[in-house]
C-alpha cells in the first residue's frame, strides 16, 4: 500500500501542538534570537490551497522546507544581500509521491506564472510580520 493516501498525516492534541511549538521557540531563544527575530509560521489562503488539491490525481500537499534572501520587509533580493530568512513552498502530489506541476490551464490568472511553468505555492504571509 502507498503510503502517499488521501488520510496521510494525523491531527495532534493541543497539548502536543504546543510541546512542538514551543521547542521549537526555546531552541531559537537559546541561539540567542528574539521572539520577532525569527519566523514563526508562514500563512497561505484556502483559494490557493484548494487550487493545488483540485489538480486531477492530487492526494496531498507537500511542504518543502526552504530559504531566500530577503530584505528587512521580506521582499526577495539576490543572493548574498539582506538576510537568509526560512520560507516554506507547497506543491500538490500524486498517488506515487511526485510533486505535481500546477495545471497549465491556469497559467495567466493572477499570482500564476505566465510561462505555464508554474509548480509549487510560496510567499505565505509570514509570522511575526502577519500574526493575529
Amino acid at each position: 500500500m502507498s503510503a502517499f493516501t488521501e488520510n496521510a498525516g494525523r491531527f495532534l492534541s493541543k497539548r502536543e501542538t504546543k510541546s512542538l511549538k514551543e521547542a521549537y521557540r526555546d531552541r531559537k531563544l537559546a541561539a540567542g534570537l528574539k521572539e520577532d527575530d525569527y519566523v514563526r509560521s508562514e500563512f497561505f489562503g484556502m483559494n490557493q490551497i484548494q487550487h493545488l488539491l483540485s489538480q486531477p490525481g492530487c492526494v496531498g500537499l507537500r511542504i518543502h522546507h526552504a530559504k531566500r534572501w530577503e530584505d528587512e520587509d521580506g521582499n526577495p533580493t539576490e543572493s548574498g544581500v539582506g538576510q537568509l530568512k526560512p520560507r516554506v513552498l507547497l506543491t500538490g502530489v500524486d498517488k506515487m509521491g511526485n510533486d505535481m506541476p500546477i495545471r497549465s490551464s491556469q497559467a495567466g490568472l493572477k499570482d500564476m506564472p505566465d510561462d505555464g511553468d508554474g509548480e509549487t505555492l510560496g510567499e505565505g504571509h509570514i509570522c511575526p510580520r502577519h500574526c493575529a
